[in-house]
């Protein structure tokens, strides 16, 4: 069985958010569904920036998955992105989903010369582009962009 994932523009990820946050990662737990099955991954976060959608009162968010590890097993979704204890990123989500699998989650890393906050590229492995025909075109790569800078195209995006 295999899937494709349609690349997006950051625009269209925007569009296609309810939410459009910067949070840490603050637990990352993993568990078998009730039917023993599949392993779901359940994420908690501290929101550190609403951009876009309402921030809950909470200042906390709960992104839940498929995928992940339970003891000796390990559940893989090829495409979905992973989550790591104090990690900082910028989420595109949609009913508490990450939009466009892996698309949807930038980290976020300090440039120690700059002191800047700087946005790593979406992992885009496990997209393509549909050209004319039907033909799928795999994905270049994309730039790392700093924080400031695509934090305000995102605003003007969303009309703040």
């Amino acid at each position: 069985m295999a899937s494709l994932v349609r690349a997006l523009a950051l625009d269209e990820l925007v569009a296609a958010a309810d939410q459009v946050v910067v949070a840490d990662v603050v637990t990352v737990q993993s568990a078998w569904d009730e039917s023993h099955r599949v392993i779901h991954t359940t994420v908690e976060m501290g929101i550190r920036e609403s951009w876009k959608g309402a921030s809950p009162d909470s200042g906390r968010i709960s992104i839940r998955q498929l995928g992940g590890t339970v003891g000796e097993i390990e559940m893989t979704v090829h495409g979905m992105p992973t989550f790591r204890v104090g990690e900082r990123s910028l989420l595109f989500l949609r009913h508490s989903q990450v939009v466009g699998m892996s698309q949807g989650k930038r980290n976020l890393r300090r440039d120690g010369a700059s002191h800047r906050w700087l946005v790593d590229p979406a992992d885009r492995s496990e997209v393509v582009n549909v050209v004319a025909g039907g033909k799928l075109h795999a994905v270049g790569p994309e730039r790392v962009d700093d924080l400031d800078g695509l934090r305000a195209r995102i605003l003007r995006m969303v009309g703040r």
